[in-house]
């Protein structure tokens, strides 16, 4: 037997309650999220793709022509912690930028009730930052320097670099033979 097909069964499919809160959970993702981007401040011919995840957009400043990937994270802290990110900068898919981390040095107990510590993020012009890249808080990242696909970038980076690994280090300088 074929299922049925028309303008009865697509009604019919409207009514079920599975329809409307998988509606409900696109809304609330484009509201949660969305509305965050409309925060950041964009300079000229900034992309952001609109798969990106922000909070605390407000705190976030994006340069001219830069361009963040789909399913990039920019979690700016939500007191003081900030993310700038550089002219002409580069984010590939899935990088996760963070103004804001657990101290967990701070005292015993459940990691999630323990205070939080923010620190500024500057990430500089023209800089590339490979997949799935992580930049933690208190990072700067100089103009023109290259991180690999991967990396964790825990301490700052000097200017025209490649940098790779857990935790991330200077490889070479950029333009130097290989």
């Amino acid at each position: 037997m074929s299922p049925r097909r028309g303008p009865l069964a697509a009604a019919s499919r409207l009514l079920r309650p599975g329809t409307w809160k998988q509606w409900a959970r696109v809304a609330n993702f484009l509201g949660y999220d969305g509305a965050s981007i409309l925060e950041a401040s964009q300079g000229d011919g900034a992309r952001i793709s609109p798969t990106v995840s922000v909070r605390n957009g407000s705190r976030i400043v994006l340069g001219a022509g830069a361009n963040v990937g789909q399913w990039c994270y920019l979690w700016a802290g939500d007191t003081s912690g900030r993310i700038e990110i550089g002219d002409h900068a580069l984010l590939a898919p899935e990088v996760f930028v963070t103004a804001s981390n657990y101290d967990f040095d701070s005292g015993d107990g459940p990691v999630a009730g323990l205070p939080r510590r923010e620190a500024d993020v500057r990430i500089g012009a023209h800089t590339w930052l490979g997949t799935r890249v992580v930049v933690l808080p208190g990072v700067t990242i100089g103009d023109g320097t290259v991180v690999a696909a991967g990396a964790v970038v825990a301490t700052d980076l000097p200017a025209g670099v490649l940098a790779a690994g857990v935790p991330a280090r200077v490889i070479r300088r950029r333009g130097e033979p290989r």
